[in-house]
């Protein structure tokens, strides 16, 4: 299977992968760049590789680095801001069937 990088705005790339019962995303996120406030389906878990993010997830806004991990129940609005550069992995399930049929236009603003 392929895993290419695919550049989705100025700010942000991605390339995922999707299983029968999850889908695993790496993302490269630019400082200075939001995310906005979104919320879908899935359970979200966010494994911060480098850099530094600001979460908003629900009520809660919280600052996250390298080796944090975050967890975003399903159905919670969350937007992330780039504090610094960053990458992280982001886990999704069930998988994200959504982004193939465009549901990812959040992420190309």
């Amino acid at each position: 299977m392929s895993w290419r990088w695919e550049r989705l705005s100025d700010c942000v790339e991605r390339r995922y992968i999707s299983g029968e019962r999850m889908t695993v995303a790496q993302f490269r996120i630019r400082e200075g760049c939001v995310v906005q406030r979104h919320s879908h389906p899935n359970e979200q878990i966010t494994v911060v590789l480098q850099g530094v993010l600001e979460f908003d997830v629900g009520r809660r806004r919280f600052t996250a680095s390298a080796g944090d991990v975050v967890v975003i129940p399903p159905g919670v609005e969350h937007e992330v801001r780039a504090v610094t550069d960053a990458v992280v992995i982001d886990t999704f399930a069930p998988p994200r069937g959504d982004w193939a049929g465009g549901g990812d236009a959040y992420l190309r603003r």
